[in-house]
């Protein structure tokens, strides 16, 4: 049932990605840091067994959405990158909380 989180991690952590590629120094480190944590998450959230209908993965879905609609494709430099970096780590603890709920 993770389908839908595990496309929308891959996602944010391309988006991320480029936006690191757009900035400079110290918030092109966070962003890297931060895709490397979505794609260790990615493969996490691959082999759990979440629930859609779980509030915890809803609360990530919703997450995601909100950092990839910030960042929307990175293809040019983000204005407020400290704004990006704050939603996508936000996004990260929501899955790894989402996460660590289906464990229980």
């Amino acid at each position: 049932m993770s389908h839908e989180l595990c496309e929308k991690i891959g996602g944010l952590a391309s988006r991320v990605n480029n936006a690191a590629v757009h900035s400079t120094g110290s918030e092109s480190r966070q962003l890297l840091e931060i895709q490397d944590r979505f794609a260790k998450l990615q493969l996490v959230a691959i082999v759990k067994d979440l629930q859609a209908e779980h509030n915890d993965y809803k609360a990530a879905v919703k997450g995601l959405n909100e950092a990839i609609d910030f960042i929307g494709d990175a293809t040019e430099k983000i204005n407020n990158v400290a704004k990006a970096i704050k939603l996508t780590a936000k996004a990260a603890e929501l899955v790894e909380k989402a996460i660590k709920s289906a464990a229980a």
